[in-house]
């Protein structure tokens, strides 16, 4: 037996690689989840769902109820649950999306640095992946014309992220309205993924779906947000003609979501809900305070305050190649950083370092750092 050509140097991410490498009680900054608990009222909506004997499948697309209530988060871009494929993810909602927008010999731009999964969906699925630089002088936010310039005959999809993982940069309303012109004048497809779009800081990311109502897809979900990632619920939104194809892609990839997640997911679309994510969005705003404190006692790093999600995109240039200062702050200060060339090329020299751990470990994993470096001079 064989693996398939395809899977030719495709592994488990950096990011993976050096979680599982972790030793026992290590203090984890790479965390790409909240350590928050799952809101009460959405677990009891899940225990209540299982002990009522909803626990069979729901329709490929997801459960109406719960499909409305994304489409409400998308006004004048989504109108009802035709609009909307609940998905396993939103990772799993980026795959059936591909499958059902690219062909094989297409090319899917995406950024750099950015979430590794999108070069390997591409590549999965047959088509070319072209990175597209995220710059930190403009703040690692998108430039169009850095797109434009990547743009060829056989540019299918391009894929946008804002707030970004892993540097926190949120796009400006005028740069996406531009980027959204330049698509729609190509005629290529978007896909924005939005799955931190519930952690901005200053007001609410901007969004393709305001500014482009049938030229693409958007991805996003519940894991962030309110933390709830192993509960694996996801979705894409968009026009419903296309949608229609997606959840046939859906279908053939994992049947549907799971029906007790689904139940629980339909409680956080409510005001008590809503309330939920606000009071997580502040701990996390006191959190990003704690981090930047922190990290500005380490002399040699450079960042900036991230706009949205969760992590510090640290130039740590100052120090060395990334990857073997990541493996050198585990080994001796038993800490898990990220170092950015997980996330592609343009993140050589960085390490992504998460706030989403408790005010305890951000504060005694940023001393062991600064002590480390300090001793390492």
């Amino acid at each position: 037996m064989r693996a398939a050509r395809r899977m030719d140097g495709i592994e488990r991410t950096l990011i993976r690689q050096i979680f599982d490498s972790a030793p026992a009680g290590a203090i984890n900054l790479g965390l790409g989840q909240p350590d928050l608990p799952t809101p009460p009222l959405a677990a009891a909506a899940g225990i209540a769902g299982i002990t009522a004997g909803r626990t069979f499948y729901t329709s490929t697309a997801g459960d109406p109820g719960l499909r409305a209530a994304i489409a409400g988060r998308y006004p004048g871009f989504a109108s009802g649950p035709e609009n909307v494929v609940v998905t396993v993810g939103s990772q799993e909602a980026m795959f059936a999306v591909a499958l059902t927008l690219v062909d094989a010999g297409d090319e899917i731009l995406y950024p750099d640095p950015g979430y590794p999964a999108y070069a390997v969906v591409a590549r999965l699925i047959g088509a070319t992946g072209v990175p597209y630089p995220l710059r930190p002088e403009r703040e690692f936010r998108i430039d169009p014309g850095d797109v434009e310039s990547r743009l060829t005959e056989r540019t299918r999809l391009v894929i946008v992220c804002s707030p970004s993982n892993p540097t926190g940069g949120v796009n400006r309303k005028e740069e996406v309205a531009a980027l959204a012109r330049l698509l729609e004048r190509r005629g290529v497809a978007w896909l924005s993924d939005e799955i931190y779009g519930g952690f901005c800081y200053d007001g609410v990311a901007p969004s393709l779906t305001q500014a482009s109502r049938e030229g693409g897809i958007v991805i996003s979900g519940i894991a962030k947000d309110v933390s709830m990632t192993g509960w694996r619920i996801g979705w894409a939104a968009g026009p419903a003609a296309i949608i229609a194809r997606v959840i046939a892609a859906h279908q053939y990839l994992v049947t549907c979501a799971p029906s007790v997640s689904q139940w629980a997911a339909l409680a956080t679309f409510t005001p008590e809900g809503e309330a939920e994510r606000a009071r997580y969005l502040e701990i996390f705003r006191r959190r990003r305070l704690l981090a930047a404190e922190g990290l500005a006692k380490i002399p040699g790093l450079k960042f900036g305050m991230p706009a949205g999600a969760f992590c510090f995109f640290v130039d740590a240039s100052a120090y060395g190649a990334s990857l073997p200062l990541a493996k050198r702050i585990l080994e001796s200060c038993n800490v898990v950083t990220i170092p950015g060339e997980a996330f592609g090329s343009n993140g050589a020299g960085y390490l992504r370092i998460s706030y989403a751990a408790c005010e305890a470990d951000i504060t005694e994993g940023l001393r062991r750092i600064g002590a480390e470096l300090a001793a390492g001079e």
